[in-house]
């Protein structure tokens, strides 16, 4: 069984010393290269390189200059330094500081030795300085990876190969920079991959990081307000504005309407030459009396809520200037005017505050710092709950973990069933409902073969009995109601009635009669309005016109062949139509069933079909003699929806005489 490896966050300790020309600040032990030469740097929330004074730095050499700058690191005398070069100290360029160093790889190691402090790291990048303008050493807690030459030649950051090794749970840190006014002296305290609980009041205020990671830890100051002893409280900052938190720096760089709200409150004189506040003894003193308290309102930007606040009191910034910096030791109070790309809070604002950044969830936490000499270390690793009561235990017990972790796996997985059943249970009643729905077709009409029809209008939907040889046809009359078997007149004589036209089907092609026994006229072939050929289907001259009966639905009828109503005629041979007839009779007003000559056969209904020849077997009857009508017929002029079938009068009196019509209608 594989067991996983959870590492615990690294605490680095401070060295215990008050290191700095510009304030007493508390530094760090750090060992470089081989053997090991110990020195002592300040975090930097804005480095990424380690920075160490090289011997240059203390000219002439002298105990008293290697001990105020920290130790100091000869590179000549480590086996394993890789020198890369001198390179430009791309750091608070935006504050005005220029600077050069020597960088190389070596062997880096936390804490004053093995035992009290944390791993050694190969192969790290370090800087060494001989410049004052950073008088100590650093060593970057970001984890962006420093580029020297190009991109493709990036080195990874102490935090991040931390991380890589497994050495720490995340990619985070935490830190507080101490404070050596409060009560015997606080040192500082940064953890690598989590939290020290007993350093800080608990908040649920997150400020996410900004983009440019050259100045990612940006918050918004909302407010900062002074409160004096005796209860009164003003306003110091004239408009909210957005500040970079960095620890490479003391000073504090707020706008100049800020700083000259704070001359005014607190007696302030501006040094233009220097850019700083220098304190003389007589204000010192009136500044220790009325011991101003100042709070700082930070948002994740200018406006929006929450907020938390930050409170430091006057002790914070009553700070020191010492040699080199200062020919004599100087009271200063830690203010610069800047503008909008220069903001900061600095070293002397952490030391009231604590600082969580948290790089795989991209924010980080600012809260107010805590000194309690009673409290015992709390380090619990990040991701933590920063809103949680600090307490004195461990946190949760593995066997509290397991359990907490086996009871939300069952929750879910019963969830996950429940919705599953859920589900099924929803779609089954939608098939019953969709089952219930369902109408069987009860139509038992045979099946008739679709054709592409184009359609203009209806001609009925009643079934139809077979036409009989009377020499009569029956039509529809508009001006009666369907189905009222008084809509038909009979064929009247001698009435001259103006031309109608009759609606005609189209003719089917050849591939979609081929099975109904038709014959094809070699002469039936056409062009249609794309100009291709087609060929048409005319009856073959044995074959006997009907009109089957049929029944079902009234949408069956809709597909017969004389349901719909065609604009092509087909040429035909002269023995199966007569010759072009014309409708020039009125109809009869007495229906064809009260006719003499008309009472064996029954009386057909409402509406009639124009069919294709049947097959033979449907009824026999001997056949019209064939004729030629080539001289009599006329040709056909087509129209855009209706065309002339035959003249009925002539069909009248061909049929008297033969007394058995034959035809398509």
């Amino acid at each position: 069984m594989t067991t996983v490896n959870n590492p615990a966050p690294i605490s680095w300790a401070p060295s215990q010393w008050w290191d700095g020309q510009d304030g007493e600040w508390s530094s760090f032990d750090l060992r470089v290269g081989t053997p090991e030469q110990t020195v002592r740097v300040f975090p930097s929330t804005a480095g990424s390189a380690t920075w160490v004074v090289r011997p240059g730095g203390c000219e002439p050499p002298s105990q008293e200059c290697t001990a105020s700058r920290g130790g100091l690191f000869d590179q000549n005398r480590s086996s394993t330094w890789n020198e890369l070069g001198p390179y430009t100290l791309a750091l608070e360029q935006n504050l005005g500081r220029k600077g050069s160093g020597v960088f190389g790889l070596d062997t880096l190691s936390l804490g004053l030795t093995n035992t009290t402090g944390g791993p050694t790291l190969d192969s790290k990048i370090i800087a060494g300085i001989e410049t004052e303008k950073w008088y100590n050493g650093i060593l970057g807690l970001p984890q962006q990876p420093m580029n020297l030459s190009d991109f493709s030649d990036s080195q990874p950051t102490v935090l991040s190969t931390l991380r890589a090794k497994n050495l720490i749970p995340s990619l985070s840190w935490a830190y507080t920079a101490g404070a050596h006014y409060r009560s015997k002296g606080s040192f500082g305290s940064l953890t690598f991959g989590g939290s020290d609980l007993s350093k800080y009041i608990p908040t649920n205020v997150s400020f996410t990081l900004a983009p440019d990671v050259g100045r990612d830890l940006v918050v918004g100051i909302k407010s900062i307000t002074s409160t004096f002893v005796n209860g009164s409280v003003s306003s110091l900052l004239p408009s909210p504005t957005l500040a970079f938190i960095d620890s490479t720096v003391p000073y504090l760089y707020l706008p100049e309407d800020a700083c000259k709200a704070f001359e005014t409150e607190l007696g302030l004189v501006y040094n233009e030459e220097n850019n700083l506040y220098f304190v003389d003894e007589a204000l010192h003193q009136t500044l220790l009396n009325i011991n101003p308290q100042f709070t700082f309102r930070l948002g994740n930007d200018k406006l929006s809520e929450p907020s938390v606040d930050v409170t430091l009191p006057y002790a914070s910034f009553d700070l020191v200037m010492t040699p080199p910096m200062r020919e004599n030791a100087t009271s200063y109070f830690p203010l610069r005017r800047g503008n909008d790309s220069q903001i900061t809070l600095g070293r002397a604002f952490l030391q009231e505050a604590y600082v969580m950044v948290d790089y795989d969830r991209q924010n980080f936490t600012v809260a107010q710092a805590v000194f309690d000499d009673t409290a015992q270390p709390n380090i619990v690793p990040i991701p933590w709950n920063a809103t949680a009561t600090p307490s004195n235990d461990k946190g949760l017990s593995r066997e509290a973990i397991i359990g907490i972790g086996t009871g939300s796996a069952v929750f879910f997985l019963l969830a996950a069933i429940i919705g599953v059943l859920a589900m099924l249970r929803r779609r089954k009643r939608r098939d019953r409902r969709a089952m219930t729905d369902v109408v069987p077709d009860t139509d038992d009409s045979p099946e008739i073969k679709p054709f592409s029809y184009t359609s203009i209008q209806e001609i009925g939907h009643q079934s139809m009995p077979e036409m009989h040889d009377t020499g009569y046809l029956e039509l529809l009359n508009g001006s009666a109601p369907s189905g009222s078997d008084k809509v038909l007149n009979e064929l009247a004589d001698g009435t001259q009635t103006p031309p109608c036209e009759l609606l005609v089907p189209p003719t089917p092609y050849i591939h979609e009669l081929a099975s109904s026994g038709l014959s094809i006229s070699p002469s039936s072939t056409s062009r249609d309005r794309n100009g291709s050929s087609r060929d048409y289907v005319t009856p073959d001259s044995s074959a006997e016109s009907v009109l089957p009966h049929t029944t079902g639905s009234p949408h069956t009828s809709q597909n017969t062949l004389s349901s719909r109503i065609g604009t092509e005629q087909p040429i035909v041979k002269p023995a199966q139509v007569p010759k072009q007839i014309n409708i020039n009779k009125a109809l009869p007003q007495e229906p064809l069933g009260n006719m003499p000559h008309y009472g064996d056969y029954p009386s057909p209904r409402s509406r009639f079909s124009v069919e294709v020849p049947a097959p033979a077997y449907k009824r026999k009857r001997p056949p019209l003699a064939r004729q030629d009508m080539s001289e009599t017929r006329k040709p056909l002029a087509p129209s855009n929806s209706y065309t002339t079938i035959f003249d009925v009068e002539e069909y009248q009196d061909k049929a008297s005489a033969n007394k058995s019509p034959h035809g398509s209608f």
